[in-house]
């Protein structure tokens, strides 16, 4: 408790920015994120708290990353130098199958951590798009089913075959999907950016709806 109580007295400083959300049905309640001066404090269900010094922080990741019932999720990544990442999104789930869109609220809380990193962990990286990891394995599994689709569509019957000009139809069903799969790459390729030039497409638009989202 000494060391939360200490980042308590350097905050004293500022007014800490707030983001709250629950992750999961078997949570309490929402999970606290408080942006203070020196570090990023969070505060459970139960009342437990945890900083993490931005002094402490080596990179940040942060990826627009759909999830079912969530095609709108935006995650923030958070790499501290010991220890594992913290990630925190802007859906909080109201009950099971039932997610609140809060991108408002999280957009606010996104970039005052990252100007409090900017400050305090200059040599921090910020990572735009995805993990390298996981950018391999959707690129991989985004191709098979690109090859896939392409195969099927020229290979097995169709209802264009009737038609005079099916061979361009298909060519350009295919070209098609060959163009969404070519701005998927290059819109989830992995690429570090300054704190200072971080895209907007890094955050929920500003239009965002923040409406609730209810499984079907």
């Amino acid at each position: 408790m000494d060391g939360m109580n200490a980042w308590r007295s350097a905050s004293e400083s500022m007014q800490p920015i707030v983001y709250r959300k629950r992750r999961n049905p078997m949570a309490r309640g929402e999970r606290e994120w408080r942006v203070e001066e020196e570090a990023l404090v969070s505060v459970g269900a139960d009342g437990r708290q945890r900083a993490v010094a931005w002094r402490d922080v080596i990179g940040v990741r942060l990826c627009h990353e759909p999830a079912r019932r969530r095609p709108w999720r935006f995650a923030f990544e958070i790499q501290p130098r010991a220890g594992r990442a913290i990630e925190i999104d802007n859906a909080h789930l109201v009950a099971l199958g039932a997610f609140e869109d809060r991108s408002a609220s999280y957009t606010l809380f996104v970039r005052a951590a990252l100007e409090r990193i900017a400050a305090c962990s200059p040599k921090a990286r910020a990572l735009i798009g995805e993990t390298p990891r996981r950018y391999f394995v959707l690129l991989l599994a985004s191709l098979l089913g690109l090859c896939a689709a392409a195969v099927a569509i020229t290979v097995f019957p169709t209802p264009l075959d009737d038609l005079p000009f099916a061979t361009p139809a298909k060519l350009a069903i295919i070209l098609v999907l060959a163009g969404v799969f070519w701005r998927w790459v290059i819109g989830a390729l992995p690429r570090g950016v300054a704190f200072d030039a971080i895209p907007a497409r890094a955050f929920p638009p500003d239009d965002h709806p923040h409406d609730l989202k209810e499984a079907a």
